[in-house]
Formats: C-alpha cells, structure tokens, sequence
C-alpha cells in the first residue's frame, strides 16, 4: 500500500502546480516576452527594407500567436534557459486556453442567436448583407468566402428587383429601360380590363333590382339605382339600365302590361329624381330601336315590336314626352298598313286610349280622320280589311269615349302607379315632360340634343331646306349679333334674349320661356336678361312689365328674384343712363299697382343720404302711383306697407318724402303739375300720411 502511494505522489506533484506559482510564473514570462520584443523591435528596424514586402501582402494586424512565433524563432539560441520557465507554465496556459475557447464559442454562439442570416434580408437590404458577409469573409479564407457569397447571392437575388429608387434591376444589377406607353385620351382611358370588371359588377346590381322589380317596392327599387348614379358615371349607368331594361321588356314573347307598367313607373321616377337626360336617354334607344325594326317587315309571331310600342305608350302615360311624339309613331305604323302595324296600334290604344281621349281630343280626331282617308285608298284583301275594320272601330269608340271596346283596357293599375310615383318623387322635383319630334330622336347625333340643357346643337337642318329657312335663320342671326352686344354672354341669356326679343306677345314669350326647361339657377337669367333689354330701351315699353307681372303670378321665385334684381340697379342708379333710371321707375310703378311687388322693394334706398338722381326716381315713382286714375289701388299699395312693425322707419321716410319733395317743391315748377293737380295731390298725400300712421296711432293709444 505505500509502495503505491509512494510511486503516484511525484506523478501527482508533477502535475498539480499551485495557483501562486502559476501566476509567479507567468508574471516572470511576460517579463520574459517584454525582452523578447524589445529584441524583435532591433531587428526589424536594421532589416526593415527587406521586410517591407512582406508586410504588405499581409495583414497590418498581427495576431499574438505570431508574435509568439517569430520570438521563439530568434530565442532558439536561449531555449535552454527558457525551459525550465515553459514547463512550469505549461500547465496552467493549457488550462487558460481551455477557458478562452469556452468563453469565444459562448460568444459566438451568442452573436448567431442575435441575428441569423435568414434574417439579414429583413433587417439590412441586399448591399448591405453583402457588405456584412464579405467583412466576415475577410477574416476567414478568401477563396472559399467569395464561392459562398456568390453561390447564395445567385440563389437569393430575383430575376427582376428594385433599387431604392424604384428603378427595375436585373439579376446582374443593370438598369431595365422601360418602353414609355403611348397616350391614352381621357375618353378612351375606360375601355381597360378594370373598367370592364367595373361595368360587369354594375350590371349584376342593376339586374338584381330589375328582378326584384314590382309594384310593392317600387320605392326600394328606385332609391337602389339613385345610389348606383351617385356612386357611378351616368353614362355607364345610362347604358348598362338601358341595356338590361329593353332585355326584361322587349322581348320575342308578348310581355305583361303590368310588368310594363312598372318598368315605365321606375323610369318616371328616375326622370324626376335624377335627370331629365334619363327619360330623353331611353326615348332616344326606344325611337331608334322602333326606327330599326319598321324597315324591315316583322313576323306576326314575332312580339318584339308590340312590347317596344307599349313601353313607349306607357311611358307617354307617365308624363315624360307631350303626345306629338306618341302621334308619330302611331303615324309612322299607319303608314304601311298591316296585320303587324294593327296590332302594334291597339297595343299603344288599350295603354293610353283613355288618356289621348282626356288631353289630346283634338290630335285623336285629326289622327282618326287621316286614318280612315289612307284606308279608303287601300284596296286590301278580306282578311287584311276585317282587321283594318276592327283597327277603325276601336278608334271610333275612344273618340266617343267608349273605351269598353278597346280589348283587354284597365287603366287600373296604371293609375296606382301613377299615385305611387307621386309619393316617391322627392319634395321640389317633378316629372319634366318633353317636347320631343321623331324626328328630332332620329337625327340627335347629326343635330344634336336641343333637348339636354348644355347640349350642343348643329344647324343641320338649314342645310337640307336652304329655300325655306333662309330668312328664319338670317334674323336669328340678328338677334344673335344683338344679344352679343347687349353682352349675353352665356348660351342659356342668349337663347332667353331671342326668345323675348323674338316673341309675338307676352304670352308667346312666357310659353317659351317656359319650354325652355331652364333650372334653379337658370331661372334668374330670365330676370336679368328681362331688366337689360328694358333698360336699354330708348322709351319704356310696357311690354316688359306686363311679362313681369306674369312670371311674378306664376311663380314666387320669380318675384323674388326681380325684387333682388330691382335692388341691385338702385345700388347702381348713378351710373344708369337718365332714359336707363326712368325705364327702371315705369318698370316698377306697373308692377307695384299689379301688386307684382310690395311698394317696400324701395326700402333700400338711404333717405338720409339723397342725391339727384334718387330723388327724381323716387319723386317719378311716388307721383304715379298717388296721382293714378283709379284712387282705391293707389292707397291699396300703401296699405299693405302700413302694418308691419319692421316697415316704421321706412312708413316715416316715406312721409317725410312726400310732404318735402312732393308737397313743397312740386308746386315751384309749373310744368309738373297744374293747379288742379296739385289740389289733387295735397287731398290725396293727406290721405296716404293718414294711412301710413294708422296703426301707429293704435298703438299709441
């Protein structure tokens, strides 16, 4: 047992050094290599040319190990003085070293679970992963680290990639030029595959409430396509309901008249609510569509036309165009008398027989008598003629009223219809009844749509009567030229200043006005362009009073519009001529005695600062309304200004006005007014001062 204890103590005295010698050691070795490098710096500097090279092929940062190296090269001489120190040092660099390589392989362990390199094309863009990779290429081997890079860059690197500029690279980094499109006018940007796919969905809608359509949610259906003409261009939307209504109505099978009663109620509504350019819009597909099929003859089987002629009826019904269109094309079916033409004629007769009796009794008479004239010319056969007989009959009895005879007529639901199209048009808006020709439908691309208000409009049909329409156009062309230096400057004063100029009396221009189809703020032109014209006058003529007196009792708007007009030209009385200023007094004194206007539309005028021009307007104003024949209206129209409490300071000008300007001052010119009349006026200003403070006075009291 001590033998063996005895020969593995120097074993274990070998080996186990303690750590106060190891760091005595070690202290002394860096001392040693302190020497050693103090010696190598010698020898460097005396063989410095010729280690210049060599230092530059390698790396400027020299590693311990090969310091190490190059000193244990030079020492060989003293290694055996240095032994004895390494072997007691060995040990415990052995264990340092063990410790450094742990903690070098926790830290890079470390460093990898800080970022990997599937996430550097996350974090860092492409030039700067290869930044990264090839700075970690440095310190390995050069060689293998390009091979690496360049293998991964060709696998991760797209065919096709953007810069940070957005500009296109291919896989090698150069710019890809792109070839720059031609242009596209704005008109013909739609005609793409998105707009396709746009228009593909708004059809789908549209057939959806089509399908859905009935009289019970007539209302729901129309609110639905209002939204689609909120959220779409009316083009697309014209075009896609035109398209798939005429598929739902006009078909090769006869259709219902109620399904066609309701389809025309939707568009009455939508003529109402949304445009007027909706019911011209399908007027204008049906006509041509009618135009298309009466050139060639159309089987007897065949309801295709029927249908197209009964959506046109009803559509008659409901308001949207006047019955000269509806006249023209039954004309055009009686023209080529036939089986089809027949059936076609009572179709239109048992929609709205009732109603061409009850509005257009005397259009139905002259359409009869022309009627029975082509057909006695004919000579057809039997059973042709036994139609064209019925054909008569049934005309005969809707002019006697007799409507029972018409086959299969209820107008019952059409009216319900009616009734429920009333209570779905909204507040303030109404059914805009056009005044369109066949014709006109016909030939709206070569002439274009009069109808539409801002349409344009080529005078074609000048061209194709020259002997006719020569005079008619040379003096539109005056009143034209006339319009332009009275500066109308816009197409809808110009159209309202022929129209007034042109007119044979007050009621033929106010009929006119009225068929221009003129809107909100449209209607205010009327009013300018009225009080122009009589301003311009060299004498007043009464012709614009009257016509102003009539849009005032047809319309409030009107009324209200002069009166903002009237104050506009007495802001500006100074710069009016003298004959300007008292064609403006004419102009109100007849509307104030019609009760047009309120005697108070004078109200603006500041009484505290008169001058000439005021004075004489208002003396002219008040002088022909007191000294007026009929004596009851003149105090009538101070009446009406006497009651209201806002009016007292006006009341109080007015009578301060009277007794200084008129009473006083009137009598020093001789020519105004002669002794008789100014007695007159004297009783009758005491009896207008009388009613002005009328209800003053009770209220005092």
């Amino acid at each position: 047992m001590d033998l063996d204890d005895d020969s593995d103590q120097p074993v274990s005295g070998e080996s186990e050094i303690s750590e106060d010698d190891c760091e005595s050691n070690d202290s002394e070795l860096d001392d040693y290599e302190e020497s050693v490098k103090k010696s190598n710096k010698k020898s460097l500097s005396s063989n410095k040319e010729s280690s210049k090279e060599k230092h530059i092929s390698e790396d400027d940062n020299v590693s311990e190990s090969e310091l190490n190296d190059s000193s244990d090269h030079e020492s060989e001489k003293s290694e055996s003085d240095e032994e004895s120190v390494k072997k007691s040092t060995k040990t415990c660099r052995n264990k340092q070293s063990s410790k450094e390589e742990k903690s070098k392989t926790k830290s890079k362990q470390t460093r990898e679970r800080i970022v990997s390199e599937k996430d550097l094309s996350k974090v860092f863009s492409d030039d700067e992963v290869s930044e990264l990779s090839g700075n970690e290429d440095l310190s390995g081997d050069e060689n293998g680290g390009v091979q690496n890079t360049s293998a991964k860059e060709e696998v991760e690197k797209p065919d096709v990639w953007e810069d940070i500029y957005g500009r296109k690279r291919d896989k090698e980094g150069n710019i890809i030029k792109e070839e720059k499109g031609v242009y596209v006018p704005p008109h013909l940007r739609n005609k793409d595959s998105v707009s396709d796919k746009e228009l593909a969905q708004l059809k789908r809608q549209i057939k959806s409430v089509l399908n859905k359509l009935a009289g019970t949610n007539l209302h729901w259906a129309c609110t639905s396509i209002e939204n689609l003409y909120s959220s779409n261009s009316r083009h697309s939307v014209n075009t896609a309901l035109t398209q798939l209504w005429l598929d739902a109505t006009v078909q090769k099978a006869l259709t219902a008249d109620r399904m066609l009663a309701e389809h025309a109620a939707l568009i009455a509504v939508l003529h109402a609510n949304v445009g007027s350019e909706i019911g011209a819009h399908f007027l204008e597909e049906l006509s041509r569509k009618f135009d298309a099929m009466m050139e060639t003859p159309q089987p007897v089987q065949d309801k295709t036309l029927d249908n197209l002629v009964g959506c046109l009826a009803l559509l008659y019904s409901f308001k949207i165009y006047q019955a000269s269109l509806l006249y023209d094309i039954l004309t055009r079916l009686v023209d080529e008398l036939s089986e089809k033409s027949i059936d076609c004629v009572l179709t239109a007769l048992r929609n709205v027989g009732g109603v061409l009796r009850k509005e257009e009794p005397a259009a139905l008479k002259t359409f009869i008598h022309d009627t029975q004239t082509k057909v006695t010319k004919l000579n057809q056969s039997a059973d042709t003629g036994s139609r064209i007989k019925f054909l008569l009959e049934v005309l005969l009895a809707v002019k006697n009223n007799n409507l029972n005879k018409i086959p299969n007529y209820d107008p019952t639901y059409i009216e319900h219809l009616k009734k429920m199209c009333r209570g779905i048009v909204r507040k303030g808006n109404y059914v805009t009844t056009l005044n369109i020709r066949l014709e006109d439908l016909l030939k709206a691309h070569e002439r274009g749509k009069w109808w539409v208000v801002g349409s344009a409009w080529e005078g074609s049909r000048v061209q194709e009567d020259k002997q006719t329409v020569n005079l008619p156009a040379s003096s539109d062309q005056r009143l034209l030229e006339l319009a332009r230096k009275q500066r109308m400057n816009t197409d809808v004063r110009r159209s309202i200043f022929c129209v007034i100029m042109a007119a044979e009396d007050y009621m033929d221009a106010f009929e006119k006005l009225q068929h221009l189809g003129l809107k909100g703020q449209q209607e205010r032109e009327v009013i300018h362009v009225l009080l122009a014209c009589c301003l311009q006058e060299k004498t007043y003529n009464p012709y614009y009073g009257v016509l102003g007196q009539k849009l005032c009792d047809y319309d409030r708007k009107y009324q209200l519009s002069i009166q903002y007009s009237v104050w506009d030209k007495i802001k500006e009385l100074d710069s009016l001529s003298k004959q300007g200023t008292a064609n403006l007094a004419q102009f109100l004194i007849h509307l104030i005695m019609q009760k047009g206007l309120p005697l108070s539309v004078l109200k603006i005028i500041q009484f505290s600062d008169l001058n000439k021009t005021t004075v004489r307007f208002m003396r002219q104003i008040l002088l022909a309304i007191i000294m007026n024949e009929d004596l009851q209206t003149s105090l009538e129209v101070f009446h009406r200004i006497s009651k209201p409490p806002k009016l007292h300071m006006f009341r109080e000008s007015l009578r301060l006005f009277i007794q200084h300007f008129l009473i006083k001052n009137a009598g020093k010119k001789t020519t105004v007014l002669s002794d008789e009349d100014m007695a007159t006026l004297k009783e009758r200003a005491v009896e207008v001062d009388r009613i002005l403070t009328l209800y003053e006075n009770k209220l005092r009291l």
